[in-house]
């Protein structure tokens, strides 16, 4: 089922800006193959997906919906930065439990790495378990 369409008038049986689905095969080719007005040049008619919007270019609703595409993405990338900082949090404060637990010195200060070698030098397990 092809959608096309029409951009001037008396194509056939269509008039401009008439939107054909299941076109016929004459009118479907003369969108496929770009067929002009012999005095104007202007295209006849063009192909449409289904919502009505050229082929390759969004449509009315995608270009509406588009602010709020990338607000959601702006939102999804706080939202993952958040648990990233909230899961090296509590691995900080499992090294931090384990570095007290085996009487490390300034673990109190220590980065996450820090604490995984400084760990790890006492003999203890680096994963904070």
């Amino acid at each position: 089922m092809t959608t096309v369409r029409v951009l001037v008038d008396a194509v056939g049986q269509y008039n401009s800006g008439d939107i054909v689905t299941d076109a016929p095969d004459g009118l479907v080719d003369i969108a496929k193959n770009e067929i002009r007005n012999a005095a104007t040049g202007q295209l006849l008619a063009e192909i449409v997906d289904g919502n009505g919007a050229l082929d390759g270019s969004p449509s009315e609703r995608e270009l509406q919906l588009q602010p709020e595409l990338e607000q959601s993405k702006a939102r999804e990338a706080e939202l993952l930065e958040q648990i990233d900082i909230l899961q090296s949090d509590g691995e900080l404060k499992e090294l931090k439990a384990s570095a007290k637990e085996l009487k490390i010195p300034g673990y109190t200060k220590m980065s996450i790495e820090e604490l995984k070698q400084a760990i790890s030098a006492a003999g203890g397990a680096a994963d904070g378990n």
